[in-house]
């Protein structure tokens, strides 16, 4: 009933995951750390993301330079070449936001909504036919993919129903799948996932272009001011480039593109631009991705100063506390007291201060941080009783383990201010549009009950 190449490659998957849990030595511990890891980035996974972590580890994880998969291997000396194909396969496994788009007797159509791509899924047990069976044409998943040896795709793994969801919630699906799975945005469709991270060197070099700096610090209202100009200034650049009179009315655009004004006016609308700009010519072109629009946290707009940084893979950070901590480094004599190193200690716990900000310090003040953060952790241990740090961290050895035990990545994930898919952009913008209309749905007047109701 099933074939036979997908039933063998759900046994072999059973065997993978019986080989990593049982594993000891440096095997255990990296998938020890690889949870724990996880677990830290994201503290609010569910029962069923929790489970899919060892079924993750097997594709992501390192152990002695050397992926799960190749130890496996190594261990099953006696496996054919068939079955050795079917798991050198797995190497292009990833994980994904699924929308069931046709149910067959043995095996699904999904769509990723990341990227749009579709894929015929294959069965590989009754266990898994019974339980996917009883999804319906427009339910959502969320399932680790795995190829097998090119013929089609097959879920091995446990996999996580989210249900048939509005574009409300299904925006808010695309939101967490983001910070729940930051390795797997676009990871099937390389060239978007290369427009996206281009998208944000790009907006780098127009932050400089446009301040004269990576680095600005202004009041929050100031700073909101200064970064709402620089959004119209973006606008105007895209449309220099593509070459597009601003000056000119949205008929006369339309009249040369030799499309309908009410076409175009359509087009602008999906891409969230107000009805001055549309009415000035002030449209994006068409394309495959579409940039965010970045705003400052809302938090910030009253800050007394808000510092906001740039570059060029990290993307766009504002920081409240940046500025206060470089008035404590800048003195090359600077001296420390205690409730100078507990903010320094909250910086650190600061998950907005990334190792980016750190390395930043480092290069700018490197003997004052590093009596900084020594003397707050000697603070920190000793409150903690730990035993304190014997080596003092420098910029080019110890900053990196400092950051790590704080929790901080050491390289970063594709920010947020990255262009996104044009579906997903138009799916963004359908979702508020939605939502606004509810909040503004009048509300029906309750019905009567007990005395007095008419019947």
């Amino acid at each position: 009933m099933f074939d036979p190449v997908f039933a063998r490659a759900g046994v072999l998957w059973t065997a993978i995951i019986e080989f990593i849990q049982t594993a000891e030595g440096s095997v255990a511990v990296c998938l020890e750390s690889y949870v724990a890891q996880q677990l830290i980035r994201n503290p609010q996974l569910d029962s069923g993301q929790r489970k899919l972590l060892v079924h993750r580890f097997v594709i992501e994880g390192e152990v002695d330079r050397k992926t799960p998969l190749e130890l496996f291997l190594a261990s099953q000396p006696g496996l054919t070449n068939a079955d050795r194909q079917i798991v050198v396969s797995w190497r292009k496994s990833f994980v994904g936001l699924l929308s069931i788009v046709q149910v067959f007797s043995n095996g699904l159509e999904v769509m990723n909504w990341l990227t749009a791509k579709h894929y015929r899924i294959q069965f590989v047990d009754s266990q898994s036919q019974t339980a996917m069976s009883r999804l319906k044409v427009g339910d959502v998943i969320i399932a680790q993919m795995s190829p097998i040896v090119g013929i089609d795709w097959a879920i091995v793994t446990p996999w996580i129903a989210l249900g048939r969801l509005g574009k409300p919630k299904l925006a808010v699906a695309v939101g967490a799948f983001r910070q729940n799975y930051p390795h797997y945005l676009y990871s099937d469709a390389p060239e978007q996932l290369a427009a996206s991270w281009e998208s944000v060197a790009v907006y780098h070099d127009r932050f400089v272009e446009f301040f004269g700096t990576d680095e600005i610090t202004l009041t929050g209202a100031q700073l909101q001011t200064q970064i709402g100009e620089f959004q119209t200034w973006l606008v105007d650049k895209q449309l220099e480039i593509a070459g597009i009179d601003k000056s000119k009315s949205l008929n006369e655009l339309a009249t040369e593109a030799g499309v309908e004004a009410e076409d175009l006016q359509a087009l602008t609308t999906t891409l969230g631009l107000n009805n001055s700009s549309t009415s000035q010519g002030q449209i994006t072109a068409i394309g495959k991705m579409v940039s965010p629009k970045v705003e400052l946290p809302p938090q910030l707009k009253s800050a007394a100063a808000v510092t906001a940084l740039s570059h060029p893979h990290w993307g766009q950070m504002f920081l409240a506390d940046y500025p206060r901590l470089k008035a404590l480094l800048a003195p090359v004599d600077s001296q420390f007291l205690s409730a100078d190193l507990q903010f320094i200690r909250k910086c650190l716990a600061d998950p907005l201060m990334n190792a980016f900000v750190w390395r930043r310090l480092a290069t700018e003040f490197p003997q004052q941080l590093e009596t900084a953060l020594h003397q707050t952790l000697e603070l920190f241990d000793a409150n903690q009783n730990q035993q304190p740090h014997s080596q003092l961290p420098t910029p080019n050895s110890q900053l990196d383990s400092i950051l790590t035990r704080f929790n901080k990545f050491l390289e970063p994930d594709l920010p947020d201010l990255a262009s996104v898919p044009l579906h997903l952009h138009e799916l963004f913008q359908a979702a508020v549009l939605e939502v606004s209309k509810e909040k503004v749905k009048p509300k029906s007047p309750p019905k009567k009950s007990g005395f007095g109701a008419k019947s």
